[in-house]
Parts: structure tokens; sequence; C-alpha cells
């Protein structure tokens, strides 16, 4: 006879000293339910508590200084801030804007104007840089709130759907239980005396 070509189902041993990986229920990270659940978190775990629902009532939670600030801060972190949401648009703006006011107020002054062409340039660099920063925030928040509605307007329409189709499902169940009455031999309409 041949051998059996089918692939096997052989389980590999894990390690005794390797620790079990708790892996979530739902492990979608590449469709959109799997995106919207990064964003929103998995449904099946526990709600966020507030900042304050650790601490004891009658304590008061620790003040953040500037130097604790400081002290979370890497050096990892300063060198890819260009990396965080929003960044690398604000500042490719607030660049091009500095340098064309910059130009602009260089060229129409001369050199006798280098050093003001300089302070405009910095001063539409920040102000351009910081408006774009805010309208891009903004416009996240904006889009996370319409994916929030989006998320419960599709359980409230999973919910109808459940719903009809149980409706649905009693409704079959309801028409054949008549029909079976009808149709019974126990059923007395069913017998004609001619």
């Amino acid at each position: 006879m041949a051998d059996d070509t089918r692939e096997s189902t052989v389980s590999t041993p894990e390690p005794q000293g390797s620790p079990k990986t708790n892996r979530p229920k739902h492990d979608l990270p590449q469709s959109q339910v799997g995106k919207l659940w990064d964003a929103f978190g998995n449904p099946e775990e526990p709600v966020n508590m507030l900042p304050s629902a650790g601490v004891k009532s009658g304590s008061k939670s620790k003040d953040i200084t500037v130097t604790d600030a400081m002290k979370s801060m890497s050096f990892e972190n300063v060198t890819s801030f260009h990396k965080a949401p929003c960044a690398r648009d604000s500042l490719l703006l607030g660049i091009g804007a500095g340098f064309g006011v910059g130009g602009v107020r260089g060229v129409v002054g001369g050199l006798r104007s280098l050093w003001s062409a300089s302070n405009w340039a910095v001063g539409a660099f920040a102000i351009t840089a910081l408006a774009a920063h805010e309208f891009c925030q903004r416009r996240r928040i904006e889009e996370l709130d319409g994916m929030k509605q989006a998320v419960e307007l599709m359980k409230e329409l999973k919910v109808k759907k459940q719903r009809e189709k149980e409706q649905k499902a009693e409704e079959v169940a309801r028409l054949a239980e008549e029909k079976r009455k009808r149709e019974s031999w126990t059923n007395l309409s069913n017998y004609k005396f001619w």
C-alpha cells in the first residue's frame, strides 16, 4: 500500500521553562476589525479604570514634577519624535512656510534685513508647524469619534439582525406548529362525515 501523504498533526511540546503567552481570543491585526480593536480595545476585556481608581480614598495621588517628566524621556524618544502622528506633515509644512516667508522677506529687504528675515522665518515655521499639528490632531480625534460611532452602529446592526433572525425563527416555528396541528389526526376538522 502507498504511504499516507497527508500532513500529520503532530503537536510540538513547549519547553518547560517558557511562560505561556495569553493571546486574545480575536487576533486579527490585518483586518479592519483588528484595527478597530487596536484603537478602542478588545470588547471582551474589562473597561479601563479611572486613573484615581487604584488610589485609596484617604490618600492623595503623587503629583508629577518636571524632573519626573524629564526622567521618563529617553534618548530614543527624543531622536524619534518625527515618527509621532502628525509630526512629519506639520514639520514639513512649517519648514516650507518658514522658508517662503523668510526668503521673501530677505529678497525684499536685501542684505541689511537678513537678521529680520531669519526671525520672520523662524516665527513662520513655529506658527505654521503648531497650527498644522493642532489641525491634524483635531482631524484625528474626529476620525476616532467617527470610528467609535461606526463601531456602535455595527453593534446595533448586529443586534438588530440577530433579533430579526430570532423573530423569523419564532415565526417559522409557530407556522410549523400550526401546520402540524392542522394536519394532525387528532384535529376533528380533518374528518369529514358525508
